[in-house]
């Protein structure tokens, strides 16, 4: 590996690492569009889902927590995979890797953020493509602030989800305990909910969390990481878990747990909740937030999109190695950045044009959920294959990194059962079909790069880079 090809180090350090990682996560972005997207399919359930999604997270974080102790890669989940269960699977999980964290720029940060801020802008919101110029705002601001490097992107992550998680709780907890609140327990219980439903349901909970995780694609370039990213993963899952188990019950009960019908078919119910219990100034500041947490989480999901990238085209998988080039004053990959940047313009607006952007949002959520929820399963396995092959565990220590991801295993086996039965209607069954064909893409990969790569060079890939150190805890 050149100097040329080097991430810069000792960028950031704790708390970077956690507001990363909530970033991502953006719980005022998701309360504005999953609440709705799971309230239409499991009612007034969608705090148990975020149980559920918590308990299954947690277990995943157990992974997370232990390989990025010992590695720090920019490859995230599939260098965990390739040092556990080999080079072909690192190849195969990297592609699915990759299309997931596109899937959640698209259409999370981009889609919804354009579809949540449409009907507020007059002019545009009568115009059946207005919705257009608005996705502009996160792809510019989001590939700007990358494209200087990830110093600036992570303070203005930080500043951004302190702001938003506290005004996300302050809000919740006065709708919670407002006088006008019927409060009641059947929010946790499954009302109804067939095994299914709740299994869909919990897809879009899971995404909820997606990001707690992403500190690992910044490893390389933070103090120390394999002391801060174990560290900002438990920090991060922990408030990300408070936040929205509180927001979720509090939109609920503030709407009316019989009618989330007509949640799930408003527009911007979580808009108009704060506003009823709270006024419209508080209301007009949710939807500020609200906004900014969208961008937020662009900015974050495009650290972990652009290291990706960056660590495919280092391992020469997808990409040539020349788009692994690192500006020498930033510390970015700007080829990487730049192509990515026009990628997901181009998906972004396809998607919209095709469905609308709400339904484009959905459409691609969905389907990059399941990819990462593969993905999750692979490197669950690979924990203990890691520990038993790698690292000689007896046992006794062995066992923890065999039974510690097995409830996440369940969980997300759960959720892509979800996203196949029963089949969505049309147009989300167009992602269970999608996942389908990105599965064999995949596979297809694999298979191409263990025939054309010699075995040697097979080994290497999820672990270039002198930034990636293997060691026993």
């Amino acid at each position: 590996m050149t100097q040329d090809n080097a991430l810069k180090k000792n960028v950031a350090g704790l708390w970077a690492g956690v507001f990363q990682a909530l970033a991502y996560v953006a719980p005022a972005a998701t309360a504005a569009s999953f609440f709705v997207v799971e309230a239409g399919v499991a009612g007034g359930s969608v705090p148990l889902t975020f149980i559920l999604a918590t308990l299954g997270v947690a277990s995943a974080m157990y992974m997370n927590y232990e390989f990025s102790k010992r590695i720090s890669h920019a490859g995230g989940y599939y260098s965990y995979v390739s040092a556990g269960l080999g080079g072909r699977l690192g190849a195969f999980t990297g592609w699915l890797y990759y299309i997931n964290v596109l899937g959640a720029l698209t259409g999370f940060s981009v889609l919804f953020f354009a579809g949540v801020l449409w009907p507020l802008v007059p002019g545009l919101s009568a115009m059946a493509y207005g919705w257009i110029p608005l996705a502009f705002i996160p792809i510019v601001l989001i590939f700007s602030l990358l494209y200087f490097g990830l110093k600036p992107s992570l303070y203005y992550t930080m500043i951004g989800a302190v702001i938003e998680i506290v005004f996300v709780l302050a809000v919740s907890l006065l709708i919670i305990f407002s006088p006008n609140t019927h409060n009641t327990i059947s929010p946790f219980t499954t009302m109804g909910n067939s095994f299914g439903n709740l299994g869909l349901a919990t897809v879009y909970a899971i995404l909820g969390f997606v990001g707690l995780g992403s500190v690992i694609t910044i490893s390389e370039e933070l103090h120390n990481p394999k002391k801060i990213v174990p560290k900002a993963i438990v920090l991060a899952l922990v408030i990300g878990a408070v936040v929205y188990i509180f927001s979720s019950y509090a939109f609920v009960v503030g709407w009316g747990v019989n009618d989330m019908s007509g949640f799930a078919s408003a527009t911007n119910p979580g808009f108009t909740v704060v506003g009823n219990y709270l006024g419209p100034i508080a209301m007009a500041i949710f939807i500020v937030i609200t906004l900014n947490s969208f961008i937020s989480n662009g900015i974050a999901e495009g650290n972990a999109f652009s290291r990706i990238g960056f660590a495919l085209s280092r391992d020469k998988i997808l990409f040539p190695g020349s788009m692994s080039e690192v500006h020498k004053a930033t510390g970015s990959p700007r080829k990487m950045i730049l192509f990515e940047g026009v990628l997901v313009t181009v998906i972004s607006i396809a998607g919209g044009v095709i469905f609308g952007p709400f339904t484009g949002a959905a459409v691609i959520t969905t389907l990059n959920g399941a990819c990462l929820y593969i993905v999750h399963v692979f490197a669950n396995i690979s924990l203990p294959v890691y520990g038993r092959k790698t690292l000689k565990y007896s046992a006794r220590k062995w066992l923890p990194f065999l039974l510690g991801p097995l409830p996440a295993t369940a969980v997300y086996a759960f959720a892509v059962f979800g996203v196949f039965s029963p089949l969505p209607a049309y147009p989300i069954n167009i992602a269970s079909y999608g996942v389908i064909l990105f599965v064999v893409v995949g596979l297809i990969l694999a298979v191409y790069v263990g025939l054309k790569r010699s075995r040697a060079d097979v080994k290497t890939i999820g672990l270039q880079g002198a930034e990636q150190v293997l060691e026993e805890a």
